[in-house]
């Protein structure tokens, strides 16, 4: 087992089983008595298969090994628990998640200190010390409780209140009439956008709200072509915009007054411009290799500072706290540093209440706005695809070149192999860190380049 991006997440029964499980909690156990760590951990879950269950193995593990535990009382989203470890000043906080992976997925989220995604040093530790790992300790959940060990816990009506503080014109929302649609995708952000309507006194309706294990059979990922009916239904509704979170609430899309589609790239960018321009906030926009160019012309723009790290919120969150950034972004996801320190879906959705009550315009005209005030005129696109070979994929490409139709101005590896061509074009080739998939972004001044430089690196790296 290694420890990836924000934990571990396996395949339920293959990768995932309580034995492997727990090994990770026994691991977590090590880690803080190794390190000094604070004896108190907030253990969370998602509306996926099994996820309660393994939440309070979780609970038997840490607290026979005499760690102070708290468990939610319902499923929650995963931005929720980096709050509390915040909120509490933990060290270590775990939310048991698959986040926007395939049903048959399930694994643990794994936040270090202030909430952030695991550190890079705790990640290459964790990896180090599982391989000794070869029991655990465990004693039963109801021992647990009679030791007075273990504790329910319900933060949801603090971590609402928290993104709620981060508004600046809560009185415009509150007034204006604002209609929209929250997509759960059946997933765990059902408690919080509810205590969120009610504290905002929001039209807001919420689609998919009741627990599906199975997610009708796709992965809750709010992709664009997860949400045709969603898209259909929005437009018979006629509301503002309609909001969408993935299984555990930190992915985001938006669907505009048009049934438009957008993602990270153009919400964040978005809610960046309305810091700067109308809150005049100060700070930096932090975003990853794999993040459009709109950030580029943003920061161009407005002379502010851009930082730019490896795919993973781990990077972003550490950017963000060491230059006191404005907010961080993937084109799935959005950190807004007032609130916690890993993307969060609910709090993008509240500043996109926000940002549409303040200008009082349809949002998909706002976002105009934004681009030709910027000189904003590009086309972004991602596909993802699976592969045998990815090792010798990688080595390949470490020594050859696609054959483009363009000229190749510069070749970077920070994360996968990024190409940005004589025209400011670009295509990354990279292998998600949680699938055996690769991933193709890219961005290009026509939609018809775009589908040629896509298609064609495809068919590329196929042919490996």
């Amino acid at each position: 087992m290694k420890i990836g991006t924000s934990g571990f997440r396996g395949v339920i029964a293959q990768d995932f089983t309580k034995d492997s499980f727990c090994k990770i909690i026994q691991c977590t156990c090590d880690i803080v008595k190794k390190l000094n760590f604070n004896r108190e951990i907030v253990v969370g879950y998602d509306n996926r298969f099994m996820s309660e269950i393994f939440a309070k193995w979780a609970v038997e593990v840490l607290c026979a090994n005499d760690i102070k535990t708290k468990i939610t009382d319902s499923s929650v989203p995963s931005p929720l628990i980096s709050f509390v470890g915040k909120f509490l000043k933990n060290d270590i906080s775990l939310m048991i998640t698959a986040s926007h992976n395939p049903y048959y997925y399930n694994g643990v989220k794994i936040f270090s200190k202030d909430g952030q995604d695991l550190e890079i040093y705790l990640e290459k530790l964790y990896t180090k010390q599982l391989k000794k790992v070869n029991k655990y300790k465990s004693m039963s959940f109801d021992e647990a409780k009679k030791s007075g060990k273990v504790e329910f816990c319900n933060y949801t009506k603090e971590y609402v209140k928290n993104i709620v503080n981060v508004l600046d014109y809560k009185k415009d929302i509150k007034t204006s009439n604002i209609k929209t649609l929250f997509n759960v995708m059946n997933g765990s952000s059902f408690s919080a956008i509810t205590e969120l309507k009610k504290q905002l006194k929001l039209d807001t309706e919420i689609v998919n709200s009741k627990r599906d294990a199975l997610f009708g059979l796709k992965g809750p990922i709010p992709d664009e072509s997860n949400l045709l009916d969603y898209k259909k239904y929005a437009l018979e509704k006629k509301v503002d915009f309609a909001f969408a979170t993935d299984g555990d609430g930190d992915r985001i899309s938006v669907l505009d007054e048009k049934g438009n589609y957008y993602a990270g790239n153009e919400i964040a960018s978005l809610i960046y411009y309305f810091c700067i321009k109308e809150k005049k906030m100060k700070g930096a926009f932090v975003k990853n290799y794999s993040f459009s160019l709109l950030a580029n012309k943003l920061c161009q723009h407005f002379n502010t500072k851009l930082i730019e790290t490896p795919v993973g919120f781990k990077y972003i969150g550490e950017q963000i706290i060491k230059n006191d950034a404005i907010l961080g972004a993937e084109n799935s996801g959005i950190e807004i540093a007032e609130n916690t320190f890993t993307k969060d879906g609910l709090v993008v959705y509240a500043l996109l209440l926000e940002i549409v009550s303040f200008y009082k315009k349809p949002l998909g005209k706002i976002i105009e706005q934004m681009k030709n005030e910027i000189g904003y005129n590009m086309y972004y696109k991602e596909i993802s695809f699976e592969v045998k070979d990815k090792d010798k994929i990688i080595e390949f490409l470490k020594e050859n070149n696609p054959p483009f139709d363009k000229m190749i101005a510069q070749k970077g590896v920070l994360d996968g192999v990024k190409y940005i061509f004589d025209d400011n074009s670009w295509i990354l080739i990279r292998f998600s860190g949680t699938e055996n998939l690769i991933r193709l972004v890219a961005e290009c001044y026509s939609k018809k380049d775009l589908k040629n430089l896509l298609t064609k690196t495809q068919n590329f790296v196929n042919n490996i």
